[in-house]
C-alpha cells in the first residue's frame, strides 16, 4: 500500500517486511521524501516488482514467510528484466547475524541495516543508495544516447555511414565463412538540388525524412538502410543474390516514384536512381570494392536518364 499522498512525484521504495511494527517505523522515517510500498513477504514483493516500474529501491528483511529476503534478493539479481536486476537492495537483519550479512553480500545486496533500525542511519543509507542508483541510471541513459548519436543520422534516424560499414563488415565476414551472398544498393535522389531551390531547404529535409521512412518500411529483417550523406542512401541486403537485389531495387524505385510527398500543401515529385552490386557476381573481397561498383552503376543510371536502376557496367536495368 502507498503510505504517502504524493505517490506520483516522490521516489518509490518497496519494503518487504512481515513485522507491521518495523514497517511503521520505516514509514515514519522515510515517508517525507519517499513513497513506500509494503509487501508482507518475499513472494508478494516479487510480484509487485514485476508489475510496478516506479520502484527505485528495495528494503527487505531477511526472515520472512514463504519467500525469504535472501531468496528475494536472488530473484532480483537473476531477473531477465534489467530494470529489476539493477535495483539497489538493502537487507535488514540483526546486528549479530554476520552469516546472513555475508550471504546477502554474496547474493548481491548493496547494503544492510541492523535491527532495530536506527532512524538516522537508515535515512542516510537509503539516500546514498537512491542517489547512486539515479546517477547510474542517468549515465546509462546518456551512454545509450551517445551510442545512438554515433550510429544514427540525426535527420532521418537511419543508420549513418559509419554504422553501415560496421554492419557490412560483419555480414562480409559471414559471407566469406559460410559462402553466403550479399548485395548493396546505392540510391541518389534525382535533381535534389532543384527540390531545395524550388521548395526550400525545409522541404528538402522533409523529402529526405519521408524517403528514409519509405526505405525503412521496405527493408526486410536483417537489412541495413543508411543515409550516406546529402541525398545519397545505401541498403545492405544480406543473403541476396543479384536477381533478388534487382527486384528490390526496382520495387524501391517504383514505390518512391508513386509516393505522394506533400510539404506545406505542395506535392513534390521525387524519383531516385539506384546502382546495384552483388558480392558473388562481382568477385570482390571488400565492402569498399562492392560500394565502388554500386556507385559506378548509380551514375550510369543517372546518365541513362535517371529514375532507373543499373545492375551491370553496361548500363542494363535488368538481367533479362
Amino acid at each position: 500500500m502507498d503510505t504517502h499522498d504524493s505517490s506520483a512525484t516522490l521516489p518509490h521504495i518497496l519494503v518487504a517486511e512481515d513485522s507491521l511494527t518495523s514497517v511503521a517505523v520505516i514509514s515514519r522515517d522515510l515517508r517525507e521524501h519517499y513513497t513506500l510500498l509494503h509487501a508482507r513477504d518475499g513472494e508478494e514483493a516479487w510480484n509487485i516488482l514485476k508489475t510496478d516500474a516506479r520502484i527505485e529501491l528495495v528494503i527487505t528483511d531477511v526472515q520472512m514467510p514463504r519467500v525469504t529476503g535472501q531468496q528475494l534478493l536472488k530473484l532480483i539479481r537473476q531477473s531477465e528484466d534489467a530494470r529489476i536486476r539493477s535495483l539497489p537492495v538493502i537487507i535488514m537483519t540483526t546486528a549479530e547475524d554476520n552469516a546472513e550479512k555475508h550471504l546477502a553480500f554474496l547474493n548481491g545486496a548493496n547494503d544492510f541495516l541492523n535491527k532495530p533500525v536506527d532512524s538516522l542511519e537508515m535515512q542516510a543509507r537509503v539516500n546514498v543508495h537512491h542517489r547512486l542508483a539515479r546517477i547510474i541510471h542517468e549515465l546509462e541513459v546518456s551512454k545509450v544516447a551517445l551510442a545512438e548519436q554515433a550510429t544514427t543520422d540525426s535527420l532521418t534516424r537511419l543508420k549513418n555511414r559509419r554504422q553501415f560499414y560496421a554492419q557490412a563488415e560483419q555480414n562480409l565476414a559471414t559471407c566469406h565463412r559460410y559462402g553466403h551472398d550479399m548485395s548493396v544498393l546505392l540510391l541518389d535522389i534525382d535533381h535534389f538540388k532543384q527540390v531545395n531551390d524550388t521548395y526550400g531547404h525545409h522541404a528538402g529535409d522533409e523529402v529526405l525524412v519521408r524517403l528514409a521512412q519509405l526505405l525503412g518500411g521496405m527493408a526486410r529483417h536483417g537489412d541495413t538502410v543508411a543515409r550516406f550523406g546529402g541525398e545519397e542512401f545505401a541498403a545492405l541486403l544480406p543473403e541476396t543474390n543479384r536477381l533478388g537485389a534487382a527486384v528490390m531495387a526496382q520495387r524501391i524505385r517504383a514505390v518512391i516514384e508513386n509516393e505522394k510527398i506533400v510539404v506545406e500543401g505542395r506535392r513534390i515529385p521525387v524519383t531516385v536512381s539506384i546502382g546495384v552490386a552483388t558480392l558473388a557476381a562481382e568477385e570482390v573481397e571488400s565492402i569498399d570494392q562492392l560500394l565502388n561498383i554500386a556507385d559506378r552503376r548509380l551514375y550510369l543510371a543517372k546518365n541513362n536518364g535517371r529514375n532507373r536502376i543499373c545492375v551491370s557496367d553496361d548500363g542494363k536495368s535488368s538481367f533479362t
